[in-house]
């Protein structure tokens, strides 16, 4: 079962990451750290989910990599307008994956539920399948034939107090199953 999910947070500011941007010359890349890398592809596209639902007028290009969030920007708009958005989509992010986790959480234990509740009429099943051969069976009467005895299942004797060994009775209905199978199987001599 997977751990309760922990929220991504922001740790630092990579200054020896910050690159000179593609976009403009006055812009740089800057790279904020966190303290992991996303879990799976479900916490990024949470986090770019939220940001395309609100305009901000400076925001420009944003990644999700190697465990930071890169963006274009120039450096004095970092604490006033891309610090303060990123955290927003972070912490909706963050909420919705713990959400996401928890239905994941829900739908695996109801999967477990399911199985163990299969399982565990499979099992009532073979119970009531064995008390109904038990209860049902007669012993085996097979008429002999002129070509080999069969054996037939002893009633039990009033002078003996142990219990039949089941192997042996196994071995007895075994025998007079396969002797009816042969007798079933070989052609009639009589009809020739």
């Amino acid at each position: 079962m997977e751990a309760e999910f922990q929220d991504i947070c922001i740790v630092d500011l990579d200054l020896s990451k910050t690159t000179w941007s593609r976009v403009h010359d006055s812009l740089r890349v800057m790279f904020l750290r966190l303290d992991r890398a996303p879990p799976d592809n479900d916490w990024p596209r949470l986090f770019f989910e939220e940001r395309e639902t609100r305009i901000v007028a400076r925001r420009r290009g944003l990644w999700i990599e190697d465990g930071y969030i890169s963006f274009d920007t120039l450096p004095e708009e970092v604490e006033t307008i891309h610090l303060p958005d990123i955290r927003q989509s972070l912490n909706y992010a963050n909420r919705k994956y713990r959400e996401l986790s928890k239905q994941r959480q829900r739908k695996q234990l109801d999967g477990l539920a399911l199985q163990r509740s299969e399982r565990e009429e499979l099992l009532a099943l073979q119970a009531r399948v064995r008390g109904l051969i038990g209860a049902t069976e007669s012993p085996l009467q097979v008429e002999p034939t002129k070509a080999a005895p069969v054996p037939v299942r002893p009633a039990a004797v009033a002078t003996t107090t142990a219990e039949p060994d089941p192997l042996a009775e196994f071995e007895l209905r075994r025998n007079a199953l396969k002797q009816v199978f042969r007798t079933a199987a070989s052609p009639d001599k009589e009809q020739e």
